[in-house]
């Protein structure tokens, strides 16, 4: 590990405060425009290449997180009607990973769907999955996926 800089080893409070930090993506959360960006959490496939894209696209006002050797990006844009989902979409979806809205303002949300639309034959299976587990439709309908 050398060649990465030195070790060290933190105390409890220390590595609570840290993962409290990552799962909360403070470094989006802590300007001055906080919950008006909207945050998406993006999981791919690995590619380091995929930094110097994004890095690209940094001008439209995008700011991009890595992690995981570049398969979970977490990516803000500047505020929108569909928070970006025409744009996150179909680049996600060529990619052949998935999109989830984490954060963003409540007209934002209501406008679109959090998770990415499903291909037919995916979302027959969704349906199906759910509808086994809970054949009533009382637990959490609508809150995905319309109509499941």
């Amino acid at each position: 590990m050398k060649p990465f800089g030195e070790l060290a080893t933190i105390d409890a409070p220390v590595s609570r405060a840290f993962w409290q930090a990552v799962r909360d993506v403070t470094p989006f959360a802590a300007g001055r425009e906080g919950m008006e960006r909207p945050l998406w959490r993006i999981s791919t496939a690995p590619e380091p290449r995929r930094r110097a894209r994004c890095d690209d696209r940094r001008a439209g006002g995008a700011q991009v997180l890595y992690d995981w050797a570049g398969g979970l990006l977490w990516l803000t844009l500047a505020a929108s009607d569909d928070a970006g989902a025409a744009r996150i979409g179909p680049a996600v979806a060529a990619t052949g990973g998935h999109a989830t809205l984490i954060r963003a303002p409540a007209s934002m949300r209501a406008a679109i769907g959090v998770f990415a639309p499903q291909e037919a034959g995916l979302a027959a299976l969704t349906k199906r999955v759910k509808e086994s587990f809970d054949p009533k439709g009382v637990l959490n309908p609508g809150r995905m996926w319309a109509g499941v």
